[in-house]
């Protein structure tokens, strides 16, 4: 069954790291070479965990001597995924998903564990993108100085509650219009109804927002166009 498994690993897209019970690498394959930038023999026999230096997506250490997720896999339990970020031996930020599974043994008193993982660089900056954005569209407004003359202000409309669309990206006046209204949250009919035009315009219109965007959901259209009138701090 090792065998098997190994010969699966090595062929594997994701990148794939066999360690022991102890921790110690028994297998990297190319994946993970390209991925990280160390090759087999520079890793083999080290700590797993000085080879993933794993920290939170926030920053914090995961990976450690004391490992959680070891812990668990040593009691014969999956960790289906976590993310981490971490850094290719060229000092390069990298976000990665990781699934980590034991591997039975036929030895007594052994078992092997491993870790596949993936490149997620692109969904975690749109989540931080996201965060962003929801941060600057929540901010409370400026209260008046103590004694300074209280004037009512009129009720925002819909028009004031986001950031107007930066000029500079490549949108007709029309894909400008409907990403307004989609950050707005409102569905196809209703864009259709409000532009007086059919739904399937409206999605044509939110599919070359999409490509012009590089984007591949309303979130992360909405998360690329807004950053670009975040302020900044």
């Amino acid at each position: 069954m090792e065998r098997s498994i190994i010969t699966m690993l090595t062929r594997t897209a994701d990148g794939a790291m066999l360690a022991d019970e102890q921790g110690t690498v028994v297998l990297w394959n190319k994946a993970a070479e390209r991925l990280l930038g160390f090759r087999a023999d520079a890793v083999l026999g080290r700590p797993c965990y000085e080879v993933m230096r794993g920290e939170t997506l926030s920053g914090h250490p995961f990976c450690s001597l004391s490992c959680a997720v070891g812990h668990r896999l040593g009691c014969g339990s999956g960790v289906r995924n976590f993310d981490i970020q971490t850094h290719t031996k060229a000092g390069k930020v990298i976000w990665l998903n990781v699934s980590s599974l034991p591997v039975p043994s036929r030895k007594k008193d052994r078992f092997l564990f491993v870790h596949l993982f993936r490149d997620i660089g692109r969904q975690a900056t749109v989540r931080h993108l996201v965060n962003e954005l929801h941060s600057v569209l929540s901010a409370p407004a400026e209260r008046p100085a103590p004694g300074a003359q209280h004037t009512r202000s009129p009720a925002p409309s819909s028009e004031d509650t986001f950031p107007d669309i930066p000029a500079t990206l490549p949108l007709s006046r029309r894909e400008r219009e409907v990403l307004q209204h989609l950050a707005r949250g409102e569905r196809t009919t209703r864009i259709a109804d409000t532009l007086c035009i059919s739904t399937a315009t409206v999605r044509n219109h939110v599919q070359h927002i999409f490509e012009k965007l590089g984007a591949h959901s309303r979130l992360e259209a909405l998360a690329v166009a807004f950053h670009h009138n975040t302020p900044a701090s």
